[in-house]
């Protein structure tokens, strides 16, 4: 029996994770929690998901309060306040700060032994802060955002290579912002030779990756589907022991060089969340660039603490 809380289910990333959950029949249990404002809507996210797994499904899925997520093996937090058109991730900082640390107060309450998933951005700075001041297990901390990064990162090549997306593989580390790092160096296309990109071509790439999120923003409203896939993925996973590797934000102890720094890494993950931290040889380009993310996360953290 798998039992999974989400936290700001009726928001769009929230409410369609729950949606995947459910219709992939990945858990047993889910509950839908939300403010109080919100009561409604997310008892209505929480029936319409229902209705949608009725012929697919044995999950059941309903909403209430944080008394109801006891007991949770996962608990995925989608709450905070979006990104608007102009804004980047670090300008959240402080108002989801303030709201993950009500969050966690609250889980505690109910949940000691739980893997947690953020979403919430900045992700990076904020899945460290809770590892931090919640004295939480590092395993059981993971920050959502690689995965989702990498799946656009497979998107663009596959419109720049026409190839389709499901036959590349390719992966961002870093911070889950303007710092990514593409992993060229382990690009691989199905039953296709490893393509070669000159510095002009990265440079385009990158640019491309990181006006990706904005653009959906702008067009409505607010990434949804992309995420909601990306976190399903990390459940399966964890549900299933797959020890598949992804790549998550979580705090480094001397990996590739870089210590108390949250940031995205291949992670494998099983049952008790993260099992390692892989290290892949990277190149000095690719290396430099990863310790420059870590730099600019480490100084915007201080300003955090």
């Amino acid at each position: 029996m798998h039992k999974v809380s989400i936290i700001g289910a009726a928001g769009t990333v929230g409410s369609s994770v729950g949606y995947q959950l459910a219709t992939q029949s990945l858990v047993d249990e889910i509950v839908y929690v939300d403010i109080p404002s919100k009561k409604s809507l997310t008892i209505g996210q929480a029936e319409d998901t229902n209705h949608a797994a009725a012929y697919t499904s044995h999950t059941n899925v309903y909403s209430g309060n944080y008394s109801d997520t006891e007991n949770s093996d996962i608990i995925i937090v989608t709450a905070g306040k979006p990104r608007q058109p102009g804004q980047t991730r670090v300008d959240l900082t402080s108002v989801n700060r303030t709201i993950l640390d009500s969050i966690f107060s609250d889980i505690s309450q109910y949940n000691d032994d739980f893997i947690s998933i953020i979403t919430t951005n900045p992700v990076d700075l904020l899945n460290r802060h809770v590892c931090d001041f919640e004295n939480r297990p590092r395993e059981h901390v993971i920050g959502f955002g690689g995965v989702l990064d990498s799946s656009r990162f497979r998107y663009t090549l596959s419109k720049k290579l026409d190839v389709p997306a499901n036959h590349i593989k390719a992966t961002i580390l870093g911070e889950h912002g303007d710092s990514q790092v593409p992993i060229f160096s382990h690009v691989n296309l199905l039953n296709k030779p490893t393509p070669v990109f000159s510095p002009d071509e990265k440079s385009s790439i990158l640019s491309d990756l990181k006006e990706s999120a904005m653009c959906v923003i702008k067009q409505k409203g607010a990434t949804q589907w992309g995420p909601a896939s990306g976190v399903c993925h990390l459940v399966k996973s964890i549900v299933e022991n797959s020890h598949s590797i992804f790549p998550c934000s979580a705090v480094l102890n001397g990996e590739y060089g870089i210590s108390d720094v949250s940031l995205g890494v291949p992670v494998r993950l099983g049952s008790n969340g993260i099992e390692e931290i892989v290290e892949w040889d990277l190149t000095s380009e690719e290396t430099d660039a990863l310790t420059q993310s870590a730099i600019k996360l480490a100084s915007e953290y201080q300003l955090l603490s």
